[in-house]
């Protein structure tokens, strides 16, 4: 078990990180982060963290990278609870990057996806990890109630405050043309009124192949040439 000062110093180095990736993802409250990261990595101590594995991503079905994963990984053993109070001790593949910062990105943008829809942006801590657990990111009976602890223990909520996440932010029309490869707020403010339009979008800002995709669906339903360029039609469609 680590120390009351490893516990401390662990929180100190990921809180900033987990503020960050709010600021840029949103949704999941920086506590909540803070909290699971604390539980799965044992405050920084487990042999994953070597890795810079600290929240426990495993790869999954398919080892497709993402934005914040480059699909590098490692094996290692592991407790899954598939019936409540008996533990399986099985070797699962989790992922690896180069930084805690990048890990904590991974973990935001994992949650902002389809599979985790069920988490909902402005509820509370409890409420939040609660809906986590529904939808499946642990096997774990016990782990909601020990971040829920942890998140009160220390006083995690003070990193909650104060943060604007993207999510929240009103983006005005942009003047410029969008198209693949643009970056910044002209493209959040794209990705925010796809969304709006029933798309699931991280607000990143960068116009890759998913806002593209999206775009050009959106204009094939609103009876626009889908060229995936976003120009003064298309902004008008969105904006209605």
């Amino acid at each position: 078990m680590a120390s009351e000062a490893i516990n401390k110093k662990f929180i100190e180095t990921i809180a900033p990180c987990a503020q960050y990736a709010y600021k840029e993802l949103g949704k999941v409250l920086p506590s909540v982060c803070i909290g699971m990261a604390c539980v799965e990595s044992g405050y920084g101590t487990s042999v994953g963290t070597k890795y810079n594995s600290y929240l426990g991503q495993k790869v999954g079905s398919g080892k497709t990278a993402t934005k914040y994963w480059d699909g590098r990984f490692f094996s290692s053993k592991t407790k899954e609870e598939y019936k409540i109070g008996s533990h399986t001790v099985i070797t699962a593949a989790f992922r690896a990057y180069e930084s805690m910062q990048q890990c904590v990105l991974n973990y935001y943008e994992l949650l902002n996806k389809n599979l985790y829809s069920r988490v909902l942006s402005g509820v509370d801590y409890r409420t939040q990890m609660q809906q986590i657990k529904l939808c499946g990111y642990m096997t774990s009976s016990t782990e909601v109630n020990s971040v829920i602890k942890i998140i009160e223990r220390y006083n995690l909520t003070q990193y909650d405050k104060g943060i604007v996440a993207a999510e929240n932010v009103v983006y005005s029309i942009p003047e410029t043309t969008i198209r693949k490869g643009s970056r910044g707020d002209a493209v959040k403010w794209l990705q925010q009124r796809l969304n709006e339009h029933g798309f699931a979008l991280i607000l990143d800002g960068v116009a890759g192949a998913k806002t593209i995709g999206a775009l050009m669906v959106f204009q094939s339903q609103h009876g626009l040439k889908p060229d995936g360029i976003c120009g003064p039609a298309t902004k008008k469609a969105l904006s209605s």
